[in-house]
């Protein structure tokens, strides 16, 4: 079985501000909250999504599931032959039985995670129609779909991702001169769970994605956004490289959040990579072009 996105860490620099953004506008469910961080849900499936901890912004880490403690050595052991550093945690935040954290040559912090069992009257999967917390909340975000990474060197990120992780990397683009401007990889069949875009110094995260039903929810969801004073920065739309309906906006703890649909799935994991150019339409089919805020992440 292969690993699975399971949450996202993201920095804030004043926790309870995000608190009441990610609450009242995103409606995401609060499921707990220690030591500076706190934990928060879509609520159509039994885990966290999202963790917010206090100080700064950017990434934390970003987490994939695997279904067993067994799953979990293999890939302990994969770090250890590669001469990668890691830790073994217990019981490390809500929902999670055991995790090993380690980072990648960028800094980025990443864990694999075993999920507490749930119950089996409980789904596996989101459910739209399912609220799994009693405290849930009808939030158009039915979950995590996939992060954006940031980092000066897209290539080294993108090939220990594929070499020593396993992930496919089925699109990569390049700059003009040649070098990596962004890769799209996954350990599940969707065609991205994780992406790297070329980033200036300091910069950790492009963006973070949830899945949402379609373009009518993103359309619900601008309207939203607008009686609470945020802005769409760019969007609805489709992306050329994943296939994607995208719509993208900034919160106001100053990281960039993205609504996502119709992502292609890759199920041939054997397919080779594909070099793109830089041609401004690899942003979208539909002629829309990025805005120039989309030169910086957190």
């Amino acid at each position: 079985m292969r690993p699975w996105l399971h949450h996202v860490e993201v920095r804030v620099p004043d926790l309870q501000a995000a608190l009441a953004f990610h609450q009242d506008v995103l409606q995401l469910t609060l499921v707990g909250q220690q030591d500076g961080t706190a934990y928060l849900a879509c609520g159509h499936d039994p885990s966290i999504d999202l963790c917010l901890s206090s100080g700064g912004t950017g990434l934390g880490h970003v987490a994939y599931a695997v279904p067993d403690v067994e799953t979990l050595a293999a890939y302990a052991e994969r770090l250890s032959q590669n001469d990668v550093p890691y830790i073994h945690v217990d019981d490390a935040e809500p929902g999670i039985a055991a995790a090993v954290r380690f980072s990648l040559p960028s800094g980025h912090g990443v864990e694999f995670v075993v999920p507490t069992p749930i119950s089996a009257a409980s789904y596996s999967y989101a459910h739209p129609a399912v609220r799994c917390f009693p405290e849930s909340r009808s939030s158009l975000l039915l979950d995590l779909d996939h992060v954006t990474l940031r980092h000066a060197d897209v290539q080294a990120v993108a090939s220990f991702l594929r070499d020593v992780l396993g992930f496919h990397l089925p699109d990569v683009r390049l700059t003009g001169d040649g070098r990596w401007r962004g890769a799209w990889l996954h350990l599940t069949d969707q065609h991205h769970d994780l992406a790297v875009l070329l980033g200036n110094d300091g910069e950790t995260l492009d963006h973070i994605a949830f899945r949402v039903a379609g373009i009518e929810a993103m359309k619900t969801f601008a309207d939203m956004l607008a009686a609470h004073g945020g802005k769409i920065e760019v969007g609805p739309g489709r992306h050329s490289i994943g296939g994607n309906l995208f719509m993208y906006f900034w919160t106001p703890d100053g990281n960039r959040y993205e609504l996502s649909a119709e992502m292609a799935l890759v199920a041939n994991r054997a397919a080779p990579t594909t070099f793109w150019g830089d041609s401004p339409d690899l942003f979208s089919p539909w002629g829309i072009r990025p805005p120039e805020s989309f030169r910086k992440g957190s």
